[in-house]
């Protein structure tokens, strides 16, 4: 190995000197699912959108093994100098000479998939070194999920999602959970901190879904951020790994963003864009695939209907909407934040699908074990009757007792004989259990 290689794999593993892992950070939710895998032998492999917290989330892991700090190896294959299959190798091998064999050892590799054929390199050391455990991230699944049948067996895959918000309240030493018996809890734990969760939820929508970004407040600098280290650099991924055409990506990008939460026909999206329908379906799905966005499906028992009929779309954060488009502060007060709540609510949940036919539409569906739960995203002060039309009607077709209407601020229940719809403000609807 080159000393110059020797030298920057020291300086990212500064604990073989000081023989202690310092790592400072807020800690994400997905440490303990990840905790629960540590024993098993498989790769864990955590993919997220870019600046989500992959690496610091990594080091933490590392820094709670209780084993020689000599045993722990991270290697960033941001570096160029790593970015060759035979370097990495080396790299590998360097650190498997001088950790002790005789006790378990453990290999970070960061934004793997910038290292080509890296499936082929994990699965050589996974058959051959049944005492070393590795884990990999990548700011795409791009990658990941097409080398799985090349890892087949041998990896497990997490997603860091952006920041939640029961994780940007809690960071600011707030209550971040409430059980089933919402207004109880809601009385006896949250109302005399109402105005400041409101301030929470706001602030959350503007800038919540990113770590670095928790205690900065300069607008601009929040915008700029997201801009150029997630958007920008996100897309650029895509084509890179891709050789897609950069351009026309962010231009699609751009267009789904103008209509976050809304319904998209690929053949409109096409036509604005001049291209075929075929090429603007593959960058939507690298899109989803690069957690830049999500798509929702209509709920309907049959799958096939549910691929053929029309699409929602929903950007990965609000915080990416306010900045690319340029938004105020103001926008949190006018019709566009009733789809930045909508999107929200779809980001912190884990399977997601709308349901719409001719008459009627309802904005969300949640599936949580056999419960089916419809949520329609009313953000405003008062809710009429004509906004509950569309779910009660689904309640009644799909024999479902419990629905929301997430509002602004409007908490209670209305009871139609074994029916119930709870009108809950938003910021309290994302602290139960029904989301992350």
């Amino acid at each position: 190995m080159e000393e110059r290689h020797r030298k920057i794999l020291v300086k990212q593993n500064p604990w073989w000197q000081k023989k202690k892992i310092e790592v400072p950070g807020f800690e994400r939710n997905l440490i303990k699912d990840l905790q629960k895998y540590m024993g098993y032998r498989q790769i864990l492999g955590i993919v997220g959108l870019r600046r989500v917290g992959k690496t610091v989330l990594m080091k933490q892991i590392a820094g709670k093994l209780k084993t020689p700090e000599n045993n722990i190896c991270y290697i960033s294959l941001d570096d160029i100098d790593f970015q060759k299959y035979e370097i990495a190798e080396d790299l590998i091998n360097y650190f498997l000479e001088f950790s002790d064999k005789n006790k378990r050892r453990y290999l970070f590799l960061d934004e793997i998939q910038k290292l080509p054929d890296w499936a082929d390199l994990l699965k050589n050391y996974y058959d051959m070194e049944e005492n070393l455990k590795i884990f990999i991230s990548g700011s795409a699944s791009l990658e990941i999920r097409e080398h799985k049948e090349t890892l087949a067996g041998r990896l497990l895959t997490f997603h860091l999602p952006v920041l939640t918000f029961k994780e940007y309240v809690r960071y600011f030493g707030f209550e971040y959970e409430i059980s089933e018996n919402i207004i109880r809890e809601y009385d006896l734990r949250f109302a005399a901190k109402k105005k400041r969760y409101e301030e929470l939820f706001e602030s959350y929508l503007m800038k919540g879904a990113f770590p670095e970004l928790l205690e900065i407040n300069d607008t601009e600098f929040i915008n700029k951020y997201i801009k150029e280290s997630v958007i920008e650099k996100s897309i650029s991924d895509i084509s890179k790994i891709t050789d897609e055409n950069e351009k026309t990506i962010y231009e699609l990008f751009r267009l789904l963003v103008n209509s976050n939460a809304q319904l998209f026909e690929i053949i409109n999206l096409a036509g604005i864009l001049k291209t075929n329908r075929n090429l603007v379906a593959h960058y939507i799905d690298l899109l989803e695939k690069a957690f830049l966005i999500r798509v929702g499906y209509n709920f309907t028992a049959s799958v096939s209907k549910q691929i053929r009929a029309s699409k929602k779309q929903y950007c990965a954060h609000s915080s990416i909407v306010i900045a690319l488009l340029d938004y105020p502060p103001e926008i949190l007060y006018t019709e566009v934040a009733g789809h930045l709540v909508e999107a929200a609510i779809v980001n912190s949940i884990e399977k997601i699908s709308f349901w719409r036919n001719p008459q009627h539409e309802v904005d969300i569906i949640i599936k949580k074990d056999s419960a089916i739960i419809p949520v329609e995203a009313k953000f405003k002060m008062q809710v009429d009757k004509k906004d509950i039309k569309s779910m009660k009607k689904f309640m009644e077709e799909f024999v479902v007792e419990q629905g929301f209407v997430v509002t602004r601020n409007m908490l209670g229940i209305e009871k139609t004989g074994d029916k119930e719809i709870m009108f809950i403000p938003a910021w309290l609807f994302l602290l139960t259990n029904y989301c992350l």
